[in-house]
């Protein structure tokens, strides 16, 4: 057998003494496809041509595996293909491995840190991503050239390679923290030049915390979360200033009824990577699941400085984004499900100028997702 150690840190060396495994890795395969038929009306001052209807998709396909050790210290790996649907090309989103004992879980690779990880979203019952930026809603309702928005849960470090850690859940609650240091945010460091690693991101590097809850009272189930991101300016390329990003979310659920809601406050200063996204963002939303239907509605929010080379710093105006959206589900068998989305876009930008947001904006959906 190989022997498996990880002491590349005193953290990892703790979880246990170097290891065999009694079985090696074998990797499962799973993943998902889905197609919908979208259909859009922008604001009558949106200024991108666009198609009015349109073939949209996404497909990714994981590669995972897992091995436990003869001490009972668990070794995993997964690999996340995006299979090209679409505006998705083919790329590994994620690639990470894993670390799992008594004292908790550390991940290394390719991923997401601990706030995205412990983050609850409002009730989304058709399969679009519900971000307001990058996402499947976006595709069909963008906000506009000139708008810059913040989600209730935004990703300053993407998928840039990280290292995360969670403690065991006690009594409900778990702590988690990340650290991210300045590398391309799809997870691929900056080519070598003499023996050193190019910076190439805004930032020096980024710590998160997270702490999140789960439990039931009286048949109500509740998760809550509260993360906080600090990410150190990088003078070099000349956004010296820190940025700070809070967020907090929670949903409570019960014989098929869910309540959620989310908040998000990043402070970046003028002198920042992030400074046109300086501002605050939240969602709410409820929704149904009574097998095999579901159906949902939500409200979202963001409010930003939007982009400083194109006003005054003095001038008090900001992007400003209102955007609602209903979900639908029907499930035809195991792992195949029929959705429909509606959503409604307002967003303004800070100039004041109608072309450069997208006001009064409907577009929605209908797809078939299946999962294998």
């Amino acid at each position: 057998m190989k022997r498996f150690a990880l002491c590349s840190s005193a953290l990892v060396c703790g979880f246990a003494t170097v290891a065999q495994a009694s079985d090696p890795v074998q990797l499962s395969l799973g993943g998902y496809m889905e197609y919908w038929v979208a259909g859009a009306s922008p604001g009558d001052d949106f200024a991108t041509p666009v198609n009015s209807f349109d073939l949209q998709g996404d497909s990714q396909i994981y590669f995972s595996g897992k091995t436990v050790l003869d001490n009972g210290l668990e070794i995993g790996t997964r690999v996340q293909v995006s299979a090209g649907s679409d505006y998705n090309a083919q790329y590994v989103q994620r690639s990470y491995a894993w670390v799992s004992g008594n004292y908790g879980k550390a991940i290394f690779g390719k991923y997401r840190d601990v706030v995205w990880l412990t983050h609850n979203y409002a009730p989304e019952a058709s399969h679009l991503d519900s971000g307001l930026g990058g996402s499947d809603y976006y595709q069909i309702l963008p906000t506009g050239n000139g708008v810059r928005a913040l989600d209730p849960n935004q990703k300053p470090t993407n998928y840039a390679n990280k290292f995360l850690y969670l403690t065991p859940r006690v009594h409900g609650f778990q702590l988690g923290a990340s650290f991210t240091p300045s590398n391309n945010s799809s997870g691929d460091d900056a080519s070598a030049t003499s023996e050193t690693i190019v910076k190439d991101a805004g930032f020096d590097h980024a710590w998160a915390t997270a702490l999140s809850y789960g439990g039931s009272f009286s048949g109500v189930k509740v998760n809550a979360s509260v993360g906080y991101n600090f990410m150190n300016g990088n003078g070099d390329a000349g956004t010296s200033a820190n940025v700070h990003n809070f967020q907090t979310s929670a949903v409570l659920s019960y014989q098929g009824f869910s309540v959620a809601g989310g908040f998000n406050r990043m402070v970046a200063p003028t002198d920042s990577f992030y400074a046109a996204r300086d501002g605050h963002a939240w969602e709410v939303g409820v929704g149904y699941t009574e097998w095999p239907y579901m159906v949902s509605l939500a409200y979202v929010s963001s409010s930003t400085r939007g982009d400083l080379a194109s006003y005054p710093i003095s001038v008090n105006a900001h992007d400003e984004v209102d955007f609602y959206r209903m979900g639908a589900r029907y499930n035809l068998g195991a792992g195949v499900d029929l959705w429909a989305a509606l959503a409604y876009l307002d967003s303004r930008s800070h100039t004041g100028n109608a072309a450069d947001g997208n006001e009064g904006a409907i577009g929605g959906a209908v797809g078939l997702r299946v999962d294998f």
